[in-house]
């Protein structure tokens, strides 16, 4: 039996990991040490429309982030939305592209130039001329800390052979493959080959709340999920609550789901954590909240925005020299929250906003934050609220979705539209430490998962053997308590 792991979707970023690409990052390297299985990588090109293999090595620079595969000159692999020459052969649709996109296919032959020749004398050259037709925002996430950069490379660098099922294999897709993928085509292949395919759902949010998404994304998302309903051999799910939305939804469809296994998320060794650094300039430790999400309606930083805006005119936030601080990068249909911060009227004074945040600086803003703030709408989980729990941070957050069951007593839930609620709880914390002093020491009992178990026990999980397979009891891998079947 094998574990085949699509890491589409990561080949695709381009930054540091955040939300479900840092999920699929800390599973894809649980994969790659895998030990009860033999493993194997594989991209999805969407031009023949074929799962492709990826050798050991360039799975683990495409797992530590070190390469980016441009794919904007492809066509769309849901087929949702097509461009007038995505008919085209390969040859003539790369001759447009070209012609059309000199810039891009310059920095990825760069970057394919670089990843084959990297001791050459002409690199340096070449990478100030990537340098030179990069744009500001791109140079931004391709630069890291310690000097080295991520190269942006063509899919034919990073994929291999067509990935070819086997019967006993069992292929992992997750999350975010949805706009990157055609699970049709992949569920055809694994099924002549009596091949398995296991999907990990995060959640169904665009479908349950489409006004917080563009219509396309919805369209496609919805798309993608019924489909894997009906192929899918088998989905993971990370929640009780996304395990019940998943199954109103395949209800209200009148289809039988796959078989289900709820394995919860990990989290980062936070308290283990010794970054060394300095804060972003104008903070100081013990004086701003954090909140830590990509910006996006759901998110409900408008909530916060409102309140933030009555402690500074009831002169509490003077008084305290309390900052707020919003971490993340910007997301979908955020023109209006973006329009709201970047007008509000405290807006970098003592309401800051820091982007592009990399692990360290991360780490360093947990663990230097007065409390953490979450208030988001709706979650199928919830990651930053876990992680502030797991820096032993005092925790404000919703009541929306699943977070109330992931937090559970170890921080203050309220309802996510109780303006005057978050405004109390904040005013509060903010003018008597002792205030919330309780919930710190619940913190600081607060056990959080590794992800390195998080990631051994969805592995199992996906491994699982199915009804339909014989495996000589000594060879089944053991299932973890995170991973009790659903029938």
């Amino acid at each position: 039996m094998r574990l085949v792991v699509d890491l589409t979707s990561m080949a695709r970023w381009l930054g540091p990991p955040v939300g479900l690409v840092r999920v699929q990052r800390h599973y894809s390297a649980a994969a790659a040490t895998f030990e009860a299985s033999e493993v194997a990588f594989t991209v999805f090109d969407p031009t023949e429309r074929v799962l492709r293999q990826v050798s050991p090595q360039m799975a683990a620079e495409i797992i530590a982030g070190d390469i980016s595969c441009d794919m904007s000159f492809y066509p769309d692999p849901a087929r949702i939305k097509t461009r007038f020459y995505d008919r085209w052969p390969n040859w003539a649709r790369q001759l447009l592209m070209a012609i059309i996109k000199p810039r891009r296919v310059l920095i990825t032959e760069i970057g394919a130039f670089g990843r084959h020749n990297p001791g050459s004398s002409f690199l340096p050259l070449l990478e100030r001329v990537e340098n030179r037709l990069m744009k500001t925002n791109e140079r931004r996430l391709v630069a890291r800390d310690d000097g080295s950069r991520v190269r942006i490379m063509p899919l034919r660098t990073v994929a291999g052979d067509k990935y070819r099922p086997a019967s006993g294999d069992h292929l992992l897709l997750m999350n975010n493959d949805w706009s990157h993928t055609d699970i049709e085509a992949i569920s055809r292949e694994c099924r002549s080959a009596d091949a398995k395919l296991v999907v990990l759902l995060n959640d169904i949010i665009p479908i349950q709340f489409p006004d917080w998404y563009k219509p396309h994304d919805v369209k496609r998302f919805r798309h993608y999920v019924d489909l894997a309903i009906r192929l899918a051999d088998r989905f993971i799910l990370t929640s009780k609550r996304v395990t019940a939305d998943v199954e109103d939804h395949a209800a209200k469809l009148g289809v039988r789901l796959p078989e289900l296994r709820h394995v919860p998320l990990g989290c980062d060794s936070a308290r283990k954590s010794k970054a060394n650094g300095h804060l972003p300039d104008g903070l100081e430790t013990d004086r701003y909240i954090l909140f830590v999400s990509t910006i996006e309606p759901r998110k409900n930083h408008s909530l916060l925005m409102d309140v933030w805006r009555r402690l500074v005119l009831d002169g509490t936030i003077a008084r305290s020299g309390m900052k707020l601080v919003f971490v993340g990068r910007s997301g979908w249909m955020v023109e209006e929250v973006l329009e709201k911060l970047h007008s509000h009227p405290d807006y970098g004074k003592s309401l800051v906003h820091l982007d592009n945040v990399d692990d360290a600086t991360l780490s360093l803003l947990y663990r230097n934050s007065a409390f953490c703030v979450y208030p988001s709408l709706y979650e199928g989980y919830g990651l930053p609220p876990v992680e502030a729990l797991a820096y032993g941070k005092a925790l404000i957050a919703s009541t929306g979705g699943a977070i109330a069951e992931v937090v559970g007593s170890s921080g203050l839930c309220l309802d996510p539209l109780d303006a005057e609620g978050w405004e109390s709880a904040m005013r509060d914390w903010i003018t008597s430490p002792s205030a919330r002093a309780p919930y710190e020491a619940k913190a600081a009992e607060f056990v959080a998962r590794s992800w390195e178990q998080a990631g051994r026990e969805t592995l199992e999980a996906v491994l699982a053997p199915f009804a339909d397979e014989a495996w000589p009891s000594r060879e089944r891998p053991p299932l973890r308590s995170g991973t009790a079947a659903r029938p």
